[in-house]
């Protein structure tokens, strides 16, 4: 497992069979803003020319960046082979990516709705796409007996406005107007957008929620399972989002999650009234009403949430895509 680091020398180590290797990095700061493109190793580029894996994983956003480039190349040039795995919903079209995805063996993505998606684009026409989905252990984020008398909504991510966050508190005042005067919500996350947040404070203000909604900033992610087990809904209003790993994580513990349809990854893992909600931005209050006063649902929709995540979402049906992935590569040079 090879990793940047932002210390001026790299270092290794190793936890059983498996060694962790980091590189460090320069910047060059003239074109694109976003700083992750701009991230460069010379060193693990001397690296990979000495010592090339038969098989190399190259872990980039859609954009990719100069380096996973330059690296593929590399590895071309000693017969190797390199498989490119691909998170978010954004592609940069252009030559040098074009070339990039091309010359990978296949591309991993992390949900089916992704896959589907690019095949449509031509950047992508008649490339091999698979489906990689990521797992979380099962036996750290798992159900907590909940205790909780009124509904106890959560939110888990970044405060921008692209999130929807302003969903879930219209959901709190459907359930305050409607007798569950009590109802909870807890909002965990940087602040992205200050002018959003401000917009959300006035909100609550305005909607007399105050004693109902907290802000609880960033968190370790450690620090968040037991938010994740005492949570009764977890909220993931965005239209727009990738496969989310906090929402495999609620689903872990045995809280359902309720999302927007048509928004990406989360319709390759909820199943709408089976394992959590399927909404719309115009029903997402109504349907979180729903939820809480179905006591049927309330039994029912934690349970198979979890088992959801057990059959198709733990760490051993992660580590049994990349064995498939790898093994076809290396049945393929054989």
């Amino acid at each position: 497992m090879e990793y940047f680091t932002s210390r001026s020398r790299g270092y290794s180590f190793k936890i059983e069979d498996v060694i962790y290797r980091f590189y460090p990095v320069r910047y060059k700061w003239s074109g694109d803003h976003k700083k992750w493109k701009k991230q460069s190793s010379s060193s693990c580029l001397r690296y990979y020319k000495e010592k090339t894996p038969d098989v190399t994983i190259i872990n980039m956003s859609g954009h990719s960046s100069p380096f996973s480039y330059e690296l593929s190349k590399v590895i071309k040039s000693r017969d190797k082979v390199y498989i490119a795995m691909l998170g978010g919903q954004h592609y940069s079209d252009h030559i040098r990516n074009r070339e990039y995805y091309k010359n990978a063996h296949h591309i991993l993505v992390h949900t089916q709705s992704q896959k589907v998606g690019m095949h449509q684009m031509d950047l992508f026409k008649n490339l091999d796409i698979r489906v990689f989905p990521l797992g979380v252990d099962c036996n750290i984020f798992k159900p907590r007996v909940k205790k909780n008398e009124d509904p106890k909504l959560l939110y888990v991510g970044r405060i921008v406005e692209l999130k929807g966050i302003h969903l879930a508190i219209d959901a709190v005042k459907k359930l305050v107007t409607n007798g569950f005067i009590d109802a909870h919500f807890d909002i965990i996350g940087p602040i992205s957008a200050k002018p959003y947040f401000a917009f959300l404070e006035q909100l609550i203000v305005e909607l007399q929620l105050e004693r109902n909604v907290r802000f609880l900033g960033e968190m370790e992610h450690s620090e968040l399972i037991p938010f994740l087990q005492k949570a009764d809904l977890f909220t993931l209003p965005s239209n727009k989002e990738t496969f989310g790993m906090v929402m495999i994580e609620a689903m872990a513990c045995g809280t359902p999650v309720v999302a927007i349809n048509d928004s990406g990854g989360p319709v390759d893992v909820i199943e709408h009234w089976k394992n959590g909600i399927l909404t719309t931005p115009e029903d997402f209050s109504e349907d979180v009403l729903k939820y809480f006063k179905n006591e049927e649902s309330q039994v029912e929709l934690p349970k198979r949430a979890r088992e959801k995540v057990e059959a198709s979402y733990s760490l051993n049906a992660t580590y049994q895509a990349l064995e498939d992935s790898v093994d076809s590569v290396l049945n393929f040079k054989t």
